[in-house]
């Protein structure tokens, strides 16, 4: 049992507001057209925002946090994403790239899988945030109180 299965069960009463402010500043930067679109969530823990969307889907590898959602989830790995090339509109990964094994390979399986758009939170209080936000300088970048918004448009 890895750290997030033990915590997943009290996840979203400890996070649910600060992931809703995030979730709430990406959709402002979205069209309609996009929030419709077909959406993938790497690293989707609970999927607690997932009703935001019409058509998404969400990946984790913690099957605990997988088990406090409803909504289409399957468990994975975001270095070795199931999916075929350019099959989602859109990727987002919310407040969860610091946490993946290899950053560097997860960011190339999402623009594998993502046809327009991917759209990245980094928390600043990460160990990487620094190493990471360097590697991600090519996406435009929007700082928030908690976390930098790091969008990349793909056409």
């Amino acid at each position: 049992m890895n750290y997030y299965d033990k915590i997943a069960p009290g996840y979203n009463e400890l996070h649910k507001k600060e992931q809703l402010e995030k979730i709430n500043k990406i959709l402002k930067t979205l069209t309609k057209k996009e929030i419709n679109s077909k959406i993938l969530d790497v690293g989707c823990g609970t999927a607690l925002y997932s009703n935001f969307f019409k058509n998404y889907t969400g990946i984790d590898p913690s099957k605990g946090m997988l088990e406090q959602t409803k909504a289409n989830v399957i468990q994975g790995n975001a270095e070795k994403l199931p999916f075929k090339d350019n099959s989602f509109d859109m990727i987002i990964s919310i407040s969860a790239i610091h946490n993946f094994k290899d950053y560097k390979k997860a960011i190339k399986e999402m623009k594998r899988v993502a046809k327009n758009k991917i759209i990245i939170t980094l928390l600043k209080k990460s160990k990487k945030f620094k190493e990471i936000k360097e590697y991600l300088k090519d996406f435009k970048q929007i700082d928030q109180e908690v976390d930098l918004i790091l969008i990349k448009h793909l056409k």
